[in-house]
């Protein structure tokens, strides 16, 4: 069984060329418990 979230996150860079996704705030503590494991990530990127 999967799990599925989603939400628009802020892309942000964390230090050398590392990026940091940020989602928003009611969904860090439901993602929290996963901290550490592997997820997979699809990221959409809209034109403007």
């Amino acid at each position: 069984m999967s799990i599925v979230y989603i939400f628009e996150a802020s892309v942000s860079k964390y230090s050398g060329n590392r990026i940091v996704l940020y989602p928003p705030k009611d969904y860090q503590e439901r993602l929290r418990k996963f901290h550490g494991k592997k997820v997979k990530v699809l990221v959409v990127i809209e034109n403007d």
